[in-house]
């Protein structure tokens, strides 16, 4: 599983890095150290708590652990909306189950980094409009990819990861009301910044995750979000359920997680060619 990472918020809502793991990243901190993101079947307990009922509640609404566990491969967008008005962040193709992860990120109105690299070592190559980078460049380029990866992920599937180790999870019955049951995430003595603290709002019924709230250890006022424009997507490994849009509390800004794939098969290069498309 990814370990956590800290949360980037938005600064003056124009800083499309919004980096939300389990826990968050400051723009100065580094990532946390790498770990394998497959999600073992086996690694889901047993429920002990209602918490953990709740949990798995969320976990089966994106399409449980069995199908979460044998996904091969992963695209979306992530891009912020703002006054109606949607720019593209990143794109991004995952397999699964190797680790292997492509990443385009605009570098100016015609130009496009592309980013070749494996989440679980951090290693790869970074290309600018097709031609390698320095030396000096790649190395930036591939930090920022990984808390990209970090970053985007978790506003995907946050839902997917209630059982990461070290997630502390509590059922919160003064914060719920009759529409949504309020599951608090805390954390063991793991990732960059465990006293933040995250509040989950799930359908009592369905488990769908509503919205959710968070406070970092280093700030005194909370955040909000809604996980709405839930689609539905097939693939090889059964029907997963994923929200695609974020409206921030307070601001005309949403953030998008968008355009979702779930391919049975990609071909080699489009992790390793930095020319490769999918076909239209």
């Amino acid at each position: 599983m990814l370990r956590r990472s800290r949360l980037l918020l938005l600064a003056a809502v124009t800083v499309p890095l919004l980096l939300l793991g389990s826990a968050c990243q400051s723009p100065t901190d580094g990532p946390d150290a790498p770990a394998p993101d497959t999600m073992a079947a086996a690694a889901v307990p047993e429920p002990a708590t209602y918490a953990d009922t709740l949990a798995l509640r969320a976990l089966d609404y994106v399409g449980g652990p069995a199908t979460w566990a044998q996904l091969p491969y992963l695209g979306f967008d992530f891009a912020i909306e703002r006054d109606g008005d949607r720019q593209l962040v990143a794109r991004h193709l995952w397999d699964r189950q190797s680790g292997a992860y492509r990443l385009e990120t605009p570098a100016g109105e015609d130009s496009l980094f592309v980013t070749l690299f494996d989440v679980n070592t951090r290693e790869g190559t970074v290309y600018l409009d097709g031609s390698p980078v320095d030396s000096t460049t790649q190395a930036a380029q591939l930090d920022a990819a990984y808390r990209r990866f970090i970053n985007d992920t978790y506003w995907l599937l946050a839902p997917t990861k209630l059982f990461d180790p070290g997630v502390q999870r509590t059922f919160v019955p003064d914060s719920s009301t009759a529409d949504a049951e309020a599951l608090r995430l805390t954390f063991g003595d793991v990732g960059l910044t465990p006293e933040d603290q995250y509040w989950l709002f799930l359908d009592p019924d369905t488990g769908q995750l509503q919205r959710w709230t968070f406070l970092l250890q280093d700030q005194d006022t909370p955040r909000h979000a809604t996980w709405t424009d839930y689609a539905s997507v097939e693939t090889p490994a059964g029907p997963i359920r994923l929200a695609t849009r974020h409206d921030l509390r307070g601001a005309p800004v949403a953030i998008l997680t968008d355009s979702l794939t779930a391919p049975a098969a990609v071909p080699p290069a489009a992790f390793t060619d930095p020319a490769w498309s999918p076909a239209p």
